[in-house]
């Protein structure tokens, strides 16, 4: 039919025809519900927009002063930069460059490259598929969004003891966040790719309503395109295309367990270590959440131990619970597993709040041994944990959760 492109959805597989949509439109999977596309006002001239306009707003961050704190007369003041630099001096090399990849390398590659992609659809900019490709990768990992949570919780720890002033740099960085999520809500993988580059048309008869397996297509997990079983590349962006991810099954449990192991230690190590006048108090998550419930901080308390304790541990027995359901008869699967996965994959990140939160004091509370904040061994290997358990929501395929035989089709 003219207009009509047959699409494959990318978390249940199946093959159907996606209509020509007007602006404002949005097209979702019959089975899963999965959105397919959608049509945005003004597609290109609004991404440019608003990641220019982010940009600048993290211009002005690095600028400025962003908070500064007042304890008995002394005063530190930070900048957004040194919550990383602090964190390095302080021989915690490791923890500072996920810091400052999290908060500052990711989301300004991320802007930058929307805006290069978006205008690169006018003037054909070379390297567009590759700086595409990229993107989409690292999108899950920028997380300013949870910086901005982090500060949040700082302030409420802070408040009641020390003399908090916001800095220019700090309203920056709000309306940097607002910037860079609304951002990523303008613009669209399927239909950005549609304009980078065509859609190759797999020379095989496609019967809409069919999963690609069944007719010998598979999905390009990067590009959205269809493409034949016999091609191991993509023809539009280049990338190694399977049927489904190679051993996925086999890869999220090593990471899962991976994770089981590393959790037990991050909660019994320190997370952050306060000397205030001499002595030194050690804190592990637990007993942050206690001290700030103790307080009467209840709300605070709550964020942490979502966070910190229950997101991780729910995570790791759904992905494990996910992981039994792959293997089970396709009768006993379906979308409510699917919307447990993308629930899960989403809400996930968020564990790195608490990391986020000891960054910040550390470098906020430096008044030497009046009172100095400093990050523990618990803080990397927490920040091990949630980055280990993305990679496994990340591994994990959701189309097993709808195949009639979901261990051949990890192996295909």
């Amino acid at each position: 039919m003219p207009g009509v492109e047959l699409v494959l959805c990318r978390h249940c597989d199946l093959l159907q025809h996606l209509p020509q949509l007007q602006e404002g439109e949005q097209a979702h999977c019959i089975r899963c519900d999965h959105q397919l596309d959608v049509r945005q006002p003004q597609p290109i001239l609004r991404p440019v927009l608003y990641a220019a306009s982010a940009l600048f707003m993290m211009l002005l961050t690095n600028l400025f002063p962003f908070v500064s704190l007042g304890v008995a007369g002394n005063r530190s003041e930070m900048h957004f930069f040194d919550t990383a630099t602090v964190l390095f001096t302080e021989y915690h090399q490791a923890l500072a460059i996920l810091v400052w990849l999290f908060i500052q390398a990711v989301p300004a590659f991320c802007m930058a490259a929307v805006i290069y992609l978006k205008l690169g659809m006018i003037y054909k900019l070379p390297a567009r598929i590759w700086v595409a490709r990229v993107l989409f990768m690292l999108k899950p990992w920028s997380m300013v969004d949870i910086f901005l949570m982090g500060l949040l919780i700082s302030f409420v720890k802070l408040v009641a003891n020390t003399d908090i002033s916001l800095g220019l740099s700090f309203w920056a960085f709000c309306l940097f966040c607002l910037l860079h999520l609304r951002t990523f809500q303008v613009i669209d993988r399927h239909e950005m790719w549609s304009k980078l580059a065509p859609a190759p048309k797999p020379a095989v008869n496609a019967i809409a309503g069919l999963s690609g397996l069944e007719q010998q297509l598979k999905l390009c997990q990067c590009c959205t395109a269809v493409v034949a079983m016999t091609q191991s590349h993509c023809p539009r962006c280049d990338s190694r295309v399977y049927p489904r991810i190679p051993s996925s099954l086999q890869k999220t449990l090593a990471l899962l367990f991976a994770a089981c192991v590393l959790y037990i230690p991050a909660n019994l190590l320190p997370i952050m270590r306060t000397v205030s006048f001499g002595s030194i108090t050690d804190s592990t998550i637990i007993s942050g959440f206690l001290l700030m419930w103790q307080d009467g901080e209840y709300p605070v308390a709550l964020v942490i131990l979502l966070a910190s304790v229950i997101i991780p541990i729910a995570k790791i027995l759904i992905m494990f619970w996910l992981c039994y359901k792959a293997r089970q008869p396709a009768a006993a699967k379906g979308k409510f597993t699917t919307q447990v996965y993308l629930l899960v994959d989403w809400v996930g990140r968020w564990s790195m709040v608490d990391v986020l939160v000891v960054a910040i004091l550390a470098t906020l509370v430096r008044f030497d041994l009046l009172m100095s904040v400093y990050p523990g061994v618990g803080a990397l290997v927490f920040a091990a944990v949630v980055v280990i358990t993305m990679l496994a929501a990340i591994c994990f395929d959701p189309r097993l959760l709808w195949d009639q035989h979901a261990v051949k089709g990890d192996r295909v």
